[in-house]
Order: structure tokens, then sequence, then C-alpha cells
């Protein structure tokens, strides 16, 4: 069994916010974020109030939320700050694995020079 990783409060956010792009019913943003309702309440009030998600009703007379133009921001802005992450992740992989060289590799080469 893996090792359980927790989502921070911005990636259930941001996830919330992408299933909102094409307008979506409580329920669908509960189950695909995989949130209890309660949990869900939070959040959807939470977005709403900062403007980043609107509520129209649907054909059937449902609430359907929508993502807003202040959403799509926040989400180009997620995913940018994500791809920044992933790439400071990497240097510092890579940094690590060159103080882990061993010492005759770096004697070698610096006796070469």
């Amino acid at each position: 069994m893996g090792k359980r990783r927790y989502r921070s409060n911005i990636e259930i956010i941001a996830n919330m916010l992408e299933i909102a792009k094409v307008g979506s019913r409580k329920t669908r943003i509960m189950y695909l974020c995989n949130l209890s309702f309660d949990l869900l309440q939070k959040y959807l009030q939470q977005l709403q109030t900062l403007g980043l998600i609107d509520v129209t009703n649907g054909a059937s007379g449902d609430r359907v939320y929508n993502i807003t133009p202040k959403g799509q921001e926040f989400l180009g802005d997620f995913y940018e700050l994500k791809r920044h992450d992933e790439l400071a992740f990497r240097k510092r992989q890579s940094l690590l694995s060159t103080l882990r060289e061993s010492p005759e590799a770096n004697s070698t080469t610096a006796r070469r020079a």
C-alpha cells in the first residue's frame, strides 16, 4: 500500500474550479473531488464569496456551479506555480545527485583539469 498524500487547500480548490469549467452540480463536484458533503459546502461557500465561481439555475431547476473569469485566472496561476514547483524539485534532485557523486570521481576530474 502506498504512502497517503494529503492535498492542500489550493489543490482542492483548483480541482473544484477545473470541474466547474463545464458547469457542474454539487454532487458531481463532490464525487470528482472526493470530498465529504460538509467540506464541499465549506469550499463552495468560500469560492462564491471570493468570486471564483458563480451559481446559475440549470434547465431542470437545479443549481449549476460555473467558474468565473477570476476563477480562470486563479487556475492559470495555480498551474504556473505547479510548473515552477516541479522545475525547482528537478533542480534540487540534480544538485543532490551532484553532491552524492563519489569522491574518486571528483578527484579524477580535478586532476585532469
